[in-house]
């Protein structure tokens, strides 16, 4: 029996789970804006921007608001699975490099770049919105020392994953070449 996901649900179990944490906008003149904002633009990514309406589907939703819950909060995968279904949970898993509920699942980097590579090609394309709403934040708001990462990890990680699907390739590449332009003399030879 597969659950009903109720977005409206897992919107405020991920604005309830990321409870006072706040967006790193890396700029100190910049507002202080909570976490949320972060998960809920990469579900507008995919539902909005996206012109496949498989990427409006709900588990597809769901994840993106949750992406970063198992990382960053005290949220187990079990309680994900109960909530919203293992596939959801499977996901979110495969999109984490930690769970803070369980520390010893740390993945190294190789192993988190190796799964995700693996992934179906839906966990892949939250990624790409996740990197997608990043990298528009690098443009936002001074964050040299992310950008600097995303310069290198992007083109060798991310892009290479989600040659499979045109239009968020095409998009990632604009947001890249944006953030080179304004970074790109940061990043080490």
């Amino acid at each position: 029996m597969s659950l009903i996901i109720d977005l409206q649900a897992v919107d405020a179990f991920a604005a309830w789970a990321h409870r006072g944490q706040k967006r790193n906008t890396g700029d100190a003149t910049a507002p202080e804006l909570p976490y949320i904002v972060h998960p809920r633009a990469v579900r507008q990514i995919l539902e909005a921007e996206h012109p496949d309406p498989k990427m409006s589907e709900p588990w597809v939703l769901a994840v993106a608001l949750l992406h970063d819950v198992l990382e960053d909060c005290d949220v187990h995968h079990r309680e994900l699975s109960e909530r919203f279904g293992e596939q959801v949970s499977a996901a979110v898993r495969a999109l984490s490099k930690e769970m803070k509920a369980v520390p010893e699942a740390r993945k190294t980097d190789d192993q988190y770049w190796a799964v995700l590579a693996q992934s179906p090609l839906a966990v892949r394309q939250i990624k790409a919105a996740d990197r997608i709403d990043n990298l528009r934040s690098c443009q936002k708001w001074p964050r040299p020392r992310l950008a600097t990462k995303y310069l290198v990890e992007t083109p060798a990680k991310v892009l290479p994953m989600i040659v499979d699907d045109p239009f968020l390739f095409e998009l990632l590449t604009r947001e890249l070449l944006v953030i080179e332009r304004g970074y790109g003399h940061l990043r080490q030879p």
